[in-house]
């Protein structure tokens, strides 16, 4: 099975997976090799307003949130930026790019988007609450939707809670379904090297609840975060030939905060 078909980033399905941290990722050079988000939607059937993290972030009502808060384990401010590279099972490497442009003000809130907004569709803005956590908010056709945890700043190891995923049932992003996903703190305290340094990471797993259409789990994604840096490290699992298998995983190379 080559790497296109097991390519996932599913984030926050960042950082696909993930609301939009399912995590600004600069897909260009991906699209053009091959990995493009059609191949993408053919293997997923699905893709997450915060999960591929697809930060492509252009001016609407812009206004930058109130973020002045207790060292956020994942900051946001327009400007700043996170460069990945990652290995994929195969060998192959890959590399991410993440960059907060603007925000939006949508239905009285203002937050930082992880997806252009085309006025009336669906999207979510990040926010960083009191406590330092990353809460994502779900709009459609301009209404909020709901409110939804993605990572917890003070958190317990084995604590967690159901993050509510929205994925794109379509191509144009236009359509979209609710995935529950069950976070768990995994470690408050671990330390994760990268090229940038040694960070204190807090740990955390992710995995859609139920099961996927030919019965095998989901996959299995741990995101390591470090408070008022962001996300250190991700590495993902696919499921097959009943077991969990070693898919890919992203380390932090160089970053820039405002």
């Amino acid at each position: 099975m080559g790497a296109e078909k097991f390519f996932i980033i599913n984030i926050l399905n960042f950082m696909e997976q993930y609301s939009n941290l399912k995590f600004a990722i600069e897909t260009g050079n991906h699209f053009k090799n091959g990995m493009s988000l059609k191949n993408l939607i053919k293997r997923l059937k699905k893709i997450t307003l915060l999960g591929i993290l697809l930060l492509f972030i252009s001016s609407c009502e812009k206004e930058e949130p109130d973020n002045n808060r207790q060292n956020p384990i994942f900051p946001l401010n327009i400007g700043n930026n996170w460069h990945y590279e990652g290995t994929y099972y195969t060998g192959d490497t890959t590399s991410l790019q993440l960059h907060v442009f603007n925000s939006y003000t949508i239905d009285g809130i203002t937050g930082f988007a992880l997806s252009e907004y085309k006025k009336g569709q669906p999207i979510s803005l990040l926010k960083n609450d009191e406590e330092g956590n990353l809460v994502e908010y779900l709009f459609n056709k301009e209404k909020l939707v709901h409110s939804t945890t993605f990572f917890k700043k003070n958190v317990e190891k084995g604590e967690n809670w159901i993050y509510k995923a929205a994925v794109y049932t379509n191509g144009d992003y236009s359509k979209y379904t609710i995935e529950e996903t069950v976070m768990t703190c995994i470690t408050t305290d671990t330390i994760i090297k990268s090229p940038k340094g040694d960070f204190h990471c807090i740990g955390f797993s992710s995995q859609a609840e139920g099961k996927q259409e030919n019965g095998d789990p989901h996959n299995k994604m741990f995101f390591y975060l470090s408070e008022n840096v962001g996300i250190i490290k991700i590495i993902d699992y696919e499921y097959y030939n009943n077991n969990f298998n070693f898919l890919y995983e992203m380390t932090l190379t160089d970053y820039s905060l405002k």
